[in-house]
């Protein structure tokens, strides 16, 4: 009886209930394969290099997206090397968004937002912005992927609600490897970001846990960011531990001079930049010629008079950060000239400014102020 109820259940849901898996091969497209899906459907993607027309991307339709992805709970898979190229002229690789969607609005229309995305094992190279694009999207996943030489950024989740980016390679970015942006409830673990000029940043964004990850050879590892005039005008409750943040001594070579990006030191290990009650425990950081793991009031940071710093918009202290546990050796040794002041050119820095802000069971040789605040 109950085998017969089931089978009667199953032949009344209408046929789109129905996952399928939708197979691309050398010589499809994949945008092809994406546009004729149904909510649930996986595109599986066989080996090769795929170049795809392209077509306007939906949050900006001057710029061009390879592949589109407005649909929600699609699951796009790599098998061995899939490789999305840019086929000419494309800005953004693998764009998950509605058409028409808003960073602002986004935040609170449901309407705006995609429900469900998965990208597994593919590869996205070469794009004049971004490799992997989220913007409005909840719950989410980019599991074992890689982007390099995008122009920007490589990985980038912006304005999203809860999802991961794990076990992924991001290299080759003028602007961030790995990027979270206006976002919460995310994690980020087991990557590595390698020769971009950020290799991690958190900005603006609230509950992101960024774990055992491996950020070498960047301008700056790991940044954790509050700016001005975004949609989201904080950054708090974050936690960044047990990465490994060596050699990261790059020489910044951001696209933008205007962009906040120009502003990043080479040599510089973990920041903490105007974000509340941040938590930076458990890292390995050795071999940053500016600094090892630093926290800095962002308009002392820029060198901004109080007059300008009045007018951001932001609280620009970081407050109740807790650095612990770190492992932190030979950091500070062949300073960015550009660092203001060369006593932050330590395995520890601090600028004094903020309240709350502690230190306890850190392994280090050389600090700013030699005594730092213990943590109780």
């Amino acid at each position: 009886m109950r085998y017969a109820v089931t089978l009667a259940l199953a032949l009344m849901m209408p046929l789109s209930a129905v996952a399928a898996v939708r197979r691309v091969g050398p010589g499809d497209s994949i945008q092809a394969a994406v546009d004729a899906a149904s909510p649930g459907d996986t595109i599986v993607i066989a080996p090769g290099t795929y170049h795809e027309p392209g077509r306007p991307c939906p949050t900006d339709a001057s710029h061009t997206c390879a592949v589109v992805v407005s649909t929600d709970d699609l699951t796009l898979v790599g098998q061995g090397p899939a490789v999305l190229e840019n086929a000419g002229g494309q800005d953004q690789g693998l764009v998950f968004a509605k058409a028409g969607a808003e960073g602002a609005s986004c935040l609170t229309d449901p309407a705006q937002r995609v429900q469900g995305a998965t990208v597994r094992g593919l590869t996205v190279n070469g794009f004049g912005g971004e490799g992997i694009f989220l913007l409005c999207v909840d719950q989410w996943l980019v599991d074992s992927c890689s982007a390099n030489d995008n122009v920007e950024y490589g990985i980038f989740p912006s304005h999203c609600g809860p999802g991961r980016v794990t076990g992924s390679l991001a290299t080759g970015a003028n602007d961030t490897g790995i990027y979270i942006g206006q976002s919460h409830d995310v994690r980020v673990d087991h990557n590595v970001a390698r020769g971009n000029v950020s290799g991690f940043e958190i900005e603006n964004c609230s509950n992101v846990q960024l774990d055992h990850n491996l950020a070498t050879g960047n301008t700056g590892g790991i940044l954790s960011f509050t700016l001005p005039f975004l949609d989201v005008n904080q950054n708090v409750h974050n936690q960044i531990e047990s990465n490994i943040v060596r050699d990261n001594n790059k020489a910044n070579t951001c696209v933008d001079p205007t962009d906040a990006v120009c502003g990043v030191l080479s040599g510089t290990g973990i920041l903490v930049l105007a974000a509340d009650d941040n938590l930076v425990a458990h890292n390995v950081v050795m071999g940053n010629d500016t600094f090892g793991i630093a926290v800095a009031n962002f308009c002392v940071a820029q060198g901004i008079d109080d007059t300008t710093c009045a007018a951001l918009g932001i609280e620009p202290n970081a407050d109740d950060a807790r650095v612990v546990f770190n492992v932190v050796f030979g950091n500070g040794t062949d300073p960015d000239p550009r660092l203001l002041n060369p006593v932050f050119a330590v395995d520890l820095a601090w600028d004094t400014t903020g309240s709350g802000n502690c230190w306890s069971n850190d392994q280090f040789r050389t600090s700013f102020p030699e005594d730092l605040p213990s943590c109780s």
